[in-house]
């Protein structure tokens, strides 16, 4: 299980200075209600845990829990019958083969195994060969002043190549800190992680305006897994408090919903207060910004991409003849990053390789949604409103996700030439409009 929880809370710094607080998270500025509604909230995930007399961490809830009743990410596993007449939503078979034709029409090297000869039960093995490999890869290095020790990964075309095959759960962590944290040197406002750790504590004790929503919203967030089961413990709690200080760090934006499915999954890789580090850092490099700025004006030219992507192919052209804008169906997918949308493995696999290519904006999760579209092409050339509107709000099973990566390393490649040629255009038209 890869799931790692701090189980004490951070201290309160000293050495924090209150000026690096946005003013508008001050006490003095907040009205006396939105102050009490707040300290209400956090004093619930403040209480100890009765049975065991300490703070919930995340792991408690873990005691009585064995192999058997968890996957190997901490979700909790079923083991009740589902309701009859009830159809498992797929992308196996003939949902996916013309993807793989697409690929070998389109003359790339297909990697990924057959389709009816995929065998979940060599992953393990293949797992750790990679682990070996990411190792030689990784470069290891030892802050001095804190002596932290964390890795990094040089870009190259071996990176990427092994970075769409997957990243081993065991580097995940490691890897994917190495890539937001060289995006995040480059920008003019960089902040660094130590600094990012100092400020933690300190909105943890300040009142947010946003913790009623949160507390509410908390609670739905991928409770199936065992980390985030308990109300006000343990997951839960973790996931309340980087939420809260996202939300006075980010002070111009808030919180909105489709943040807490981000912070949950990182909190699956990490402590809370590297969790808080890692979310500040998608934000600031990772273009999410831009999508979640009030009024969602960044997403909607988001979805024109999109849009544009589609227009030419018969499923574009079926869903603009049944009026079906973006806006009805991948609105969960660019704001969560597909959390929910896909199984947690092919999400992680998702995030492995926007998290090391998204500094150039969104082509990854445009890629990935127009492969999620050409998994259910079978269904959507031939549907009406309904039955379309059904298929694309649905869960997607991914069977094979190395297929699915496949699939989405092409659509990022053909995105990426698409928008290249497109700007090659514009320049032109202004050279010759110059004269």
């Amino acid at each position: 299980m890869s799931a790692v929880a701090d189980i004490t809370s951070s201290p309160l710094n000293s050495a924090v200075n209150s000026s690096s607080l946005s003013k508008s998270t001050s006490t003095t500025t907040l009205p006396e209600d939105v102050v009490l509604a707040s300290q209400e909230v956090q004093a619930k995930y403040d209480r100890p845990n009765i049975n065991v007399g300490l703070l919930a961490g995340g792991t408690e809830n873990w005691e009585d829990v064995t192999a058997n009743d968890v996957d190997r990410y901490g979700f909790i596993i079923k083991r009740s019958p589902p309701p009859q007449g009830w159809r498992q939503p797929s992308t196996h078979n003939s949902a996916l083969l013309h993807l793989h034709l697409l690929l070998r029409l389109n003359n790339m090297k297909v990697r990924a195994p057959a389709i009816v000869d995929y065998t979940p039960q060599l992953e393990p093995r293949r797992e750790s060969m990679r682990e070996v490999k990411w190792r030689e890869m990784a470069t290891r290095r030892v802050n001095e002043k804190t002596g932290v020790v964390t890795y990094h990964f040089e870009k190259s075309l071996k990176l990427i190549e092994r970075t769409f095959k997957g990243i081993p759960d065991a580097w995940r962590a490691s890897a994917w800190h190495s890539f937001l944290t060289t995006s995040a040197r480059k920008k003019k406002n960089y902040i660094p992680d130590h600094d990012l750790e100092v400020l933690y504590p300190k909105y943890i004790v300040e009142p947010s305006p946003h913790d009623t929503q949160i507390d509410l919203d908390v609670p739905r967030t991928i409770d199936s897994h065992v980390m985030f089961s308990a109300r006000y413990r343990g997951g839960q709690r973790l996931l309340f408090r980087v939420l809260h200080a996202f939300s006075l760090h980010k002070s111009d934006m808030g919180y909105v919903q489709g943040m807490a499915p981000l912070a949950a999954t990182l909190l699956c890789y990490y402590d809370e207060t590297t969790c808080f580090m890692m979310l500040v850092r998608i934000f600031t490099t990772r273009h999410l910004g831009v999508l979640f700025t009030p009024g969602f004006g960044g997403l909607m030219d988001a979805f024109e991409d999109l849009r544009v992507a589609l227009k030419t192919r018969k499923i574009g052209k079926k869903l603009e003849a049944l009026k079906i804008e973006p806006t009805f169906y991948a609105t969960k997918w660019y704001l969560t990053l597909f959390s929910y949308s896909v199984p947690f493995s092919t999400q992680l696999r998702i995030w492995d390789v926007f998290f090391l290519l998204g500094d150039d904006g969104l082509g990854v999760i445009h890629a990935a949604a127009l492969t999620l579209l050409d998994s259910m092409r079978n269904t959507l050339v031939t549907a009406d409103f309904e039955t379309a509107m059904q298929q694309l709000t649905r869960f997607v099973d991914v069977q094979n996700p190395d297929l699915f990566m496949e699939v989405l390393e092409y659509e990022y490649n053909l995105f990426r030439s698409r928008k290249a040629q497109s700007a090659l255009s514009r320049k032109s038209s202004r050279l010759t409009a110059m004269g």
